[in-house]
């Protein structure tokens, strides 16, 4: 029996026909891959098993088709023949928050931070790394791991070289299944640099473990009879994602026959730290040290020649194992200094894990037993039956009123002097199902986003009243929004480090950007690490220096633009001089970039309101000098009938000056504030007028001076 395939004997394992002892497990397989399974043994008992259930079940609420009711309740219902509604509040709320994902795509820049590094070849990385993002399908390849969190807890990118396409290699991402990837158990780090192992398993073709592995690894595989039928549909009490449908344990077509393609082999994919003594590259000039097994040839050659040494040092490694339940298929140090999982949790509470969905579960399941009775009340109530007395009926039999009873203008007649039939009063409503229905539905927005975060407003709410409430529905995305901003750092130094060790040849980018003056998209080639004989360097060599990660995001380009257009606007409106340029840019214009290029050889036309303007201010400025001259002569002329009167009664001189202290005048000179006359002053005859109502005025003096000089200058 030990010889049967793996899923095989599980299964027989679940009958209690065969017990595989730990002893006999061992007798089977080499060192590595008994280790290699024991481990990934250990990872399933110390909680991947628990976590496969509830991954499921959170699958099964968000998709709903009928999976949101557990079988023995849906079995249940089924003998009352009564219905299983679903009502899916779940999807669009966790489509709510993924719609936010995708309206906000990740942005990555690098700063210099020390060694060879510089602004200049900063920016080159992360115009190389935006380069790589783009042909790695990153967005939509997020989309998928941020939703993973959401819904299953957990999701996991793969990160590492891929040599396919392109001999010099790229930079590849994958998305892995959740279900799949079982980080180490006893670790409580979000990032993976603490977790003592991770491993991934996968159900593999012959031909799949080749191309991965090599064809000593397909022969090995074909010689360890690992191969299993189900393709992971028996294990674990959970099915395996697949795009096949659920199907039950049973015959299979072409069972009998082993060809290519329809054997699978468990495989466990293992990257394990170690630390041990490992011969390095070091810098003395820098400090940098790098694993010599990780440089090619002609690179540590040329570290040699420039100063670097040759020494050994303890250094953290990654063991790389892959075999299937007997056999080791591949068993050698990995070429990456870190793993190439870089997960995301939703929610991450030192090592426990929780998505969206979990909290959702009990609301949604309250949800559809509470409304599920509702509805089947509400069905029975058109036909809740008859009371008929025997053979009175005259029109139909109580069969027919049994088919009919329920159809409207049915018309009954019945014997005179029996008693006539009696509808059957229907079950009520329980009291509060309804508001258990109310509760339900707002227990599930509380959980996973607010209604208004969805825009589902009517015609009353404006535009920027939704928009506010959903900027502020967006705080309860905070925690799952920020472990992604974390996952998205951990991605880009990753590439940072790919990109430093693989991409170390001259190779040429061809970067697409937007001109920021016609808008118009231009295409700028970028040579990276290109020999420069004349100086005997490297231009734009990003091998060298240390830089730090710095992430953004981008809003989606038709919001943002709405947005910046209406700020344009607005600020034009209060007089801002905003260039029109600018404002076409702003827009949605289909043919902005044509609008914005005839823009730029032409001179726009002079603003009649500006020039009308300044010509405003100058008027005002001219008239402010007049009234300011006229003020003068006035004050003037007071002071000279002033002085007239001190020095024909000097007694008033000091009356004069107690007043104007009394009034709190301030002197500018020396005091007293009003002198005395001099002796011996000449005086003159003083204006006069004994009229109450057109007394003695400086202003009628000075006007009459001003008119006389006026006349004056007219004659001459």
């Amino acid at each position: 029996e030990l010889a049967r395939p793996p899923a095989f004997r599980q299964q027989q394992q679940r009958d209690g026909s065969v017990r595989l002892t730990m002893t006999a497990l061992n007798t089977l397989g080499d060192d590595a891959a008994r280790e290699n399974w024991e481990r990934y043994e250990y990872g399933k008992e110390r909680g991947h098993i628990d976590y496969l259930a509830q991954a499921t079940r959170c699958e099964d609420v968000y998709l709903g088709m009928g999976r949101q009711w557990l079988a023995q309740d849906r079995a249940r219902l089924n003998l009352e023949k009564r219905p299983a509604y679903e009502f899916n509040q779940v999807k669009p709320s966790v489509n709510s928050a993924v719609g936010y994902q995708i309206h906000n795509r990740m942005d990555i820049a690098f700063k210099p931070r020390g060694g060879n590094s510089d602004l200049a070849k900063a920016t080159i990385l992360s115009k190389v790394a935006m380069q790589v993002s783009d042909m790695a399908d990153l967005h939509w390849k997020e989309t998928q791991v941020f939703s993973d969190g959401l819904i299953q807890q957990r999701g996991y990118f793969d990160v590492r070289m891929d040599f396919d396409a392109n001999i010099k290699g790229q930079i590849r991402v994958d998305t892995l299944d959740p279900l799949d990837v079982i980080p180490d158990p006893d670790s409580k780090s979000y990032d993976p640099d603490g977790w003592a192992d991770v491993i991934v398993t996968r159900w593999l073709t012959l031909d799949q473990i080749e191309q991965l592995y090599g064809k000593a690894a397909r022969t090995s595989a074909a010689e360890s009879y690992d191969d299993g039928e189900d393709f992971g549909t028996l294990e674990d009490g959970v099915e395996r994602s697949k795009f096949g449908g659920r199907q039950a344990y049973g015959t299979y077509d072409a069972r009998g026959t082993k060809t290519d393609g329809l054997q699978r082999y468990r495989v466990i994919e293992r990257q394990r730290f170690v630390f041990e003594l490992t011969p390095c590259i070091v810098w003395p000039s820098t400090g940098d040290v790098e694993v010599e097994s990780a440089m090619a040839a002609d690179s540590i050659e040329d570290a040699l020649n420039n100063g670097a040494v040759r020494t050994k040092r303890m250094r953290r490694r990654v063991k790389w194992t892959v075999s299937t339940y007997t056999t080791t298929l591949h068993d050698t140090y990995s070429p990456y200094d870190d793993y190439t999982i870089v997960p995301y949790f939703a929610y991450f509470r030192r090592g426990q894990t929780c998505g969206m969905v979990d909290d959702a579960i009990g609301p949604q399941e309250a949800l559809n037993k509470a409304v599920s009775p509702y509805v089947h009340i509400v069905n029975t109530a058109a036909n809740s039956g008859w009371v008929v007395e025997q053979d009175s009926l005259t029109n139909m039999s109580t069969d027919r009123l049994t088919e009919i009873g329920a159809k409207t203008g049915l018309v009954v007649e019945y014997k005179k002097g029996s008693a006539p039939p009696q509808k059957i009063q229907p079950n009520q409503v329980p009291t509060g199902v309804d508001r258990l229905i109310d509760r339900a539905d707002k227990a599930l927005k509380d959980v996973t986003v607010p209604e208004a975060m969805r825009g589902v407003q009517g015609p009353e709410t404006s535009g920027v009243a939704i928009q506010a409430k959903q900027f502020a529905s967006q705080q309860q995305l905070a925690v799952p929004l920020d472990n992604l901003a974390y996952t998205r750092r951990m991605l880009a130094t990753k590439f940072l480090k790919l990109i430093q060790r693989y991409y170390d040849t001259h190779r040429i980018f061809r970067i697409t950007e937007t001109d920021p003056n016609t808008g118009k998209q231009v295409e700028q080639p970028i040579e990276i690490n290109k020999f420069d004989p004349a100086t005997g360097q490297y231009v734009n060599d990003v091998t060298i220096g240390t830089y730090d990660v710095v992430i953004s995001e981008q809003p989606m380009q038709v919001t943002y633009q709405n947005s910046q257009f209406q700020q344009a606007l607005e600020m034009r409106k209060e007089g801002v001089r905003i260039p029109d340029a600018s404002v076409v840019r702003y827009s949605n214009l289909s043919d902005k970039e044509d609008i914005l290029a005839t823009m730029q050889g032409s001179t726009p036309p002079a603003d009649p309101t500006l020039e009308a303007r300044v010509r405003l201010v100058e008027a005002q400025a001219r008239k402010t000098d007049a009234q300011a001259t006229d003020i003068a002569v006035k004050t003037q002329y007071s002071g000279v009938q002033t002085a007239q009167v001190i020095a024909q009664t000097p007694a008033t001189a000091s009356l004069a000056d107690g007043l104007l202290k009394s009034a709190g005048y301030k002197d500018h000179d020396a005091g007293p504030i009003v002198p005395q006359a001099p002796a011996g002053m000449p005086s003159v005859d003083l204006p006069h007028n004994t009229d109450p109502l057109t007394p003695a005025s400086p202003g009628v003096g000075a006007s009459d001076g001003i008119e006389t000089l006026a006349a004056d200058g007219l004659q001459a």
